[in-house]
C-alpha cells in the first residue's frame, strides 16, 4: 500500500512549525517505514464538519510505501503527527488498499 498525508506547516493558531520540527517529523516517518517521498508544499482548504470552522493550510505532502499489514501503524503515525502539531484532523489517503479517510485527532485531557 501507499499512504499519503499532509503535514501542516502552521499550527491551527497560525504559528509556523519550525523547519527543524518538520525535519524531525519526516525523519521519524522514514525511519519508522523505511522511506518517504516528499511531494512538496500544497495549499488546501478544509471545513470542520463539527463546528463549520474554515481552515486554509499550506502543508507538506508526503507519500510512504509499506506492507498492507502496517495500515494501523500508518494511521497511528499520522495521528501522532496531528497531536504533535495540535491539529483537529489529518488527511490520510491509502492507495492500492483502501481509500481516502480523515482521521479525527483527539487530545487526552
Amino acid at each position: 500500500m501507499v499512504f499519503t498525508t499532509l503535514i501542516p506547516t502552521r499550527r491551527n493558531d497560525g504559528s509556523p512549525v519550525p523547519r527543524a520540527e518538520l525535519q524531525e517529523i519526516l525523519s521519524g516517518l522514514w525511519t519508522r517505514f523505511g522511506g518517504v517521498t516528499i511531494d512538496g508544499i500544497v495549499t488546501g482548504h478544509w471545513i470542520d464538519s463539527h463546528d463549520g470552522q474554515h481552515y486554509q493550510d499550506e502543508s507538506l505532502k508526503v507519500s510512504i510505501a509499506c506492507d498492507n499489514d502496517r495500515l494501523q501503524d500508518a494511521e497511528s503515525a499520522v495521528v501522532e503527527v496531528g497531536k504533535r502539531l495540535e491539529q483537529k484532523a489529518m488527511y490520510f489517503e491509502v492507495r492500492y488498499f483502501d481509500g481516502v479517510r480523515f482521521l479525527r485527532v483527539t487530545t487526552d485531557a
